[in-house]
């Protein structure tokens, strides 16, 4: 199934946002792009790379590691392949104030990588946890809602929280203002399309999915064949079409998605029935970034009903 996040309760939230924002006033409220070297240097907190061939590395903390709260095991050699059949990306050591990242995952997702560690090392109750993440969960109940908290509170840190959501509503939803928003807080096109879907007018339906692109199919795709990686629907859209799932709003991209595999691959506009019977207009837009088509849909308005 592709991976759709828990929503982070609004207690936590508003808890992760003021850890976010006493940050970026001690960095006394940057203009974008946060410099992620500053906001370390403010935490104390050291980067380095580590390779899962290391086995010294291993060796040092393998007495250390934990995910879901519980400890991995403690030989190296056997370490190892836990932390590889839990596809860990990055390690946080609280004590030592450092952060390790995979040096196998691909550049473009460092930073974001690096900001959720930090929402980690900020976050009271997440000390306890975990000190490895991994790309898949382990524990549904627990560990899968420490990360979505950790995931919310590297996209407040990321885009400056307040500050990219007003400028995002203020743009229109297309390709253009996603690069421009891209370019001006520099991050990846994946993670901007997200944030720009979730903070979108509550009352706004809003819907993204990261897929496989339907003509490329070595482009994309979920991690067990899936052809859905993420669903990514907005506050107003869960709340029109909850019965609305990833796999729906994939049949709509195969539909009109050419054959580029690079840039804008196609759009279209969809009459799509809501919770309450109720007929919406909604664009469809696509782009594929070379690992991944990136959609979005947006409603333009409520359809008169035929009597």
């Amino acid at each position: 199934m592709p991976i759709e996040e828990p929503e982070v309760d609004d207690y936590s939230a508003e808890d992760i946002r003021k850890q976010v924002a006493r940050v970026l006033r001690d960095l006394g409220n940057p203009d974008p792009p946060v410099k992620l070297d500053e906001v370390r240097d403010l935490l104390k907190l050291d980067l380095d790379y580590y390779s899962k061939t290391d086995l010294g590395l291993f060796d040092e903390v393998s007495h250390r590691v934990k995910v879901g709260g519980k400890l991995l095991l403690r030989k190296p050699g056997r370490m190892i392949d836990a932390v590889q059949k839990a596809g860990l990306r990055a390690l946080l050591f609280q004590d030592d104030r450092r952060i390790l990242i995979d040096d196998a995952v691909p550049v473009p997702k460092h930073r974001h990588i690096e900001a959720h560690e930090i929402i980690h090392d900020i976050t009271p109750w997440h000390r306890d946890f975990l000190l490895g993440d991994n790309e898949l969960t382990l524990n549904p109940e627990c560990h899968d809602i420490i990360e979505a908290e950790a995931n919310y509170g590297a996209s407040q840190l990321l885009f400056l929280m307040e500050r990219f959501a007003q400028e995002a509503r203020d743009m229109e939803l297309c390709w253009d203002s996603i690069q421009a928003l891209k370019k001006r807080y520099g991050n990846t096109v994946t993670t901007t399309l997200w944030h720009v879907v979730k903070e979108r007018n509550p009352s706004h339906p809003v819907v993204g999915l990261i897929s496989r692109h339907p003509r490329r199919p070595k482009i994309g795709g979920g991690p067990n064949g899936e052809s859905c990686r993420h669903f990514i629907p907005s506050h107003g859209f869960r709340n029109f079409f909850p019965h609305v799932v990833a796999t729906d709003i994939y049949r709509i991209v195969k539909s009109y998605v050419d054959f580029r595999s690079r840039g804008p691959t196609g759009e279209t506009s969809v009459a799509m029935k809501d919770a309450n019977g109720e007929m919406w207009e909604f664009r469809f837009e696509s782009f594929c970034n070379g690992y991944d088509l990136l959609t979005f849909g947006v409603a333009l308005k409520r359809l008169p009903t035929i009597a």
